[in-house]
């Protein structure tokens, strides 16, 4: 049995939830939305561009978080509800323990570069950054899914181990974004065939 109470894990695992929806909801609603064109139509483009941005930032902002340090801050610092914090402070079982470890590793390829976004530009304005317009943070196509796919395995053994069931997160983000488009194009394609309005 882990160190961690269960309400611990379950805070962890309502973080890990929200990650995985914020991702999944621009990912579906951007990346993979066939119809995808239509958001970017004069009337609509500068409202979708605000969203992507928003989404986008969210899902990295959460992403970095969850890979802080387990304490920050010396002795006056404070305890992060983190992965370093799950896995160090778990007392899990010692083949568990260097699973979680080894997944925490394989994370780290994309939580690596996200961090330096948060630490520059996403919770804080680096002049420097800004001024240079550098780029922070790119991963390759692809990089992401298999980091999600790490962090599903990761919270689904932590979760198994404390609760003796799997991990189950709320993946209706695809059907929402579904529905939202069916609505979208609905009245898109309304206004476009009758652009006045009138019957």
């Amino acid at each position: 049995m882990p160190a961690h109470s269960k309400q611990v894990i379950d805070q962890f695992c309502g973080l890990c939830d929200w990650l995985l929806q914020t991702w999944q909801m621009r990912k579906y609603l951007f990346d993979k939305n066939p119809d995808e064109a239509v958001l970017r139509e004069p009337y609509h483009q500068h409202f979708f561009y605000r969203l992507q941005v928003v989404l986008q930032e969210s899902w990295l902002h959460q992403l970095a978080k969850l890979h802080d340090p387990a304490v920050q801050g010396g002795s006056t610092g404070h305890i992060n509800l983190s992965i370093d914090y799950i896995i160090d402070y778990g007392c899990w079982e010692p083949a568990l323990k260097a699973e979680l470890v080894d997944l925490r590793a394989k994370m780290a390829v994309l939580a690596k570069p996200i961090k330096d976004v948060r630490n520059k530009v996403l919770s804080h304005n680096d002049l420097a950054v800004l001024l240079e317009s550098t780029e922070l943070g790119g991963f390759d196509k692809g990089e992401d899914d298999i980091y999600f796919a790490h962090l599903l395995d990761f919270v689904s053994r932590v979760r198994e181990a404390t609760f003796g069931e799997p991990f189950l997160y709320d993946d209706l983000v695809a059907n929402d974004v579904a529905a939202f488009m069916n609505s979208f194009l609905r009245g898109f394609y309304d206004k476009r065939n009758n652009p006045s309005g009138l019957e």
